[in-house]
């Protein structure tokens, strides 16, 4: 039988915490190749895309699927048996949240205590909610092109350590670690606001037409982590656009599960370092997995007999 997740399941099983260390272990072992990842596939059709993306991780294979808005995942066993079947759009916003403090825990400086995030939208509040969690005593400052007061305001009546920014240069001249989490397709985010020793997570865009990032932020960097390589030279628009400009040496990208496993990184506090994330599949087969595993341990969820094969009486008859 496999197990149906809604939205208000996802809700009560996520754990910061136990999801930052699934995580790390699905890099761990994917640098180790000990995992699987597929690159991202878009049909498009009438306007309308669908987006797919696949991983493998311990005993499971899994994917999203997602349209418009609309987030699906599914879990299967080795042996093909679908376990989980699980509403993906609270999922994904949290992974990606918890992702961010990941790779800064691995590039940032040591003890950063201080992080910026531009972008306030529904990704952006579970990059607070994520730091909030995670790292207890960072000062947090955010910024939005609108509405940031009211956005900062609604966080911080949730509890949340939040402070606005005045403006794209305050915030980075007061912030370790420089969270860009927009759609924006013109780069805003300039090398003159930043401070040595910044660290960069550039999540914003996952389509070649946009950037976050001035190319001269891209060729002042000294290490460039991506989660998939053939992904982000597809995908990442920061990278391409640098390209363009002949401002990108691909020989400073690395892959964020090498840099997690130990195999490279930041080598100096004066270092400039990014992560350019297109988000992939193995990250929600890892959060999928562990939501499946807790779902059984406390019996949420609804089971359905959800098989994908001929049943023994269609096959008799």
């Amino acid at each position: 039988m496999a197990i149906l997740l809604r939205e208000v399941d996802v809700e009560k099983l996520v754990n910061f915490k136990d999801i930052y260390d699934s995580l790390e272990r699905a890099f761990k072992y994917l640098s180790n190749k000990n995992a699987s990842n597929t690159k991202r596939i878009r049909t498009i059709f009438h306007g309308s895309v669908m987006t797919y993306q696949a991983g493998a991780f311990d005993n499971y294979l899994g994917f999203k699927v997602f349209v418009k808005g609309t987030y699906l995942g599914v879990l299967y066993s080795l042996d093909g048996d679908i376990v989980l079947v699980v509403e993906a759009d609270l999922l994904s916003r949290i992974r990606t949240g918890i992702l961010s403090v990941l790779v800064s825990d691995y590039l940032a400086k040591k003890n950063y205590t201080s992080v910026g995030i531009i972008g306030l939208g529904k990704q952006g509040e579970f990059q607070v909610k994520s730091f909030n969690e995670l790292k207890k005593g960072v000062t947090i400052r955010a910024i939005s092109k609108e509405k940031t007061d009211k956005n900062i305001k609604r966080l911080q009546s949730q509890g949340l350590n939040v402070i606005p920014a005045k403006d794209y240069k305050e915030l980075c001249s007061t912030s370790e670690v420089i969270v860009t989490i927009t759609s924006s397709k013109d780069p805003f985010l300039k090398l003159e606001f930043l401070n040595h020793g910044t660290h960069i997570n550039a999540l914003g865009s996952n389509l070649p037409e946009r950037a976050e990032l001035f190319p001269e932020v891209i060729k002042a960097s000294s290490l460039i982590a991506v989660e998939d390589l053939e992904q982000a030279k597809e995908e990442a628009g920061d990278l391409i656009l640098a390209e363009k400009m002949k401002m990108l040496d691909w020989n400073k990208v690395v892959l964020i599960s090498d840099v997690i496993n130990g195999k490279v990184g930041r080598k100096s506090d004066d270092e400039i370092t990014i992560f350019k994330s297109t988000g992939i599949g193995l990250e929600d087969v890892a959060t999928m997995k562990l939501l499946y595993e807790k779902a059984k341990k406390y019996g949420l969820g609804v089971e359905i007999d959800l098989r994908g094969k001929w049943s023994q009486e269609l096959e008799r008859k």
